[in-house]
């Protein structure tokens, strides 16, 4: 049986790198995403690649009952995962400390409250697995460092890290590893620097000289290479509790 992973979030984005990445390291992949179009094309586009391979659901995973629908799905298709993925939230917001309270709320249910509602939900399917598993958080340097981030997407990811590590220490004698990893600054398909590389690429340039070491904005495919290292490496039932940071240097030099 090919071992199976779920990844919340995963029709755009680090998500949706992370889906291909393992889909193309023969793992069974669950797709998730609001937009249903986007999931079914997905859907058919790696079933198409291995027959059976893939399967999803549309659903917003900040609802209680979209949430019971995904685990009835798992229940039917799979019964159990190897490993679990969760990436759901958003960096949208005023930044640094002009938000208000109610933008403050709403970035900590879809930054931290969502992600430990979906793990405590989700995480039993690696428990019924004698194998044991991994499970992955997507968190953010901004829990670190400054990066002109909003300051509630800041401290919920800093919550995140936290619930990270304490959930490794209960899930250690049960097999399951527990790491967040924390990106920089990673450029996606109709995402926030793809839009500023185009209107100012004189600006975007001067931007990543002076902030990313490396010398370039991090890349989908970096954060998807570092998952699967985590989970298919030699170090995957040994490497658990740990905050991993990629992001080409920035906050080394903060």
């Amino acid at each position: 049986m090919p071992n199976r992973i779920l990844v919340t979030g995963s029709t755009m984005g680090i998500g949706k790198g992370i889906i291909e990445r393992f889909h193309a390291g023969n793992w069974d992949v669950c797709v998730t995403g609001r937009d249903s179009t986007r999931v079914n094309e997905i859907k058919y586009k790696l079933n198409k690649i291995r027959e059976n391979s893939t399967i999803g659901l549309d659903c917003d995973l900040g609802q209680k009952t979209d949430v019971e629908k995904l685990c009835e799905l798992l229940k039917e298709k799979w019964g159990t995962i190897d490993c679990l993925v969760l990436n759901i939230g958003s960096g949208s917001g005023a930044k640094g400390l002009s938000s208000d309270h109610m933008e403050n709320i709403k970035s900590v249910h879809e930054n931290f409250l969502n992600t430990v509602q979906n793990f405590y939900s989700l995480a039993p399917f690696l428990e019924g697995n004698e194998k044991g598993g991994n499970i992955i958080l997507i968190g953010s340097i901004a829990q670190s460092c400054n990066v002109n981030s909003p300051v509630a997407y800041a401290y919920s990811k800093k919550a995140l890290n936290t619930f990270s590590k304490y959930q490794a220490l209960s899930l250690a004698k049960k097999n399951i590893m527990v790491n967040i990893i924390n990106p920089g600054h990673i450029m996606t398909t109709d995402g926030t620097w793809s839009t500023k590389r185009n209107k100012a690429p004189d600006l975007f340039d001067e931007f990543v000289s002076k902030n990313i070491p490396v010398g370039r904005i991090g890349e989908v495919e970096d954060i998807a290479e570092l998952v699967f290292s985590c989970v298919v490496g030699n170090s995957k039932n040994f490497l658990t509790g740990q905050k991993i940071t990629i992001d080409g240097g920035t906050s080394s030099s903060r």
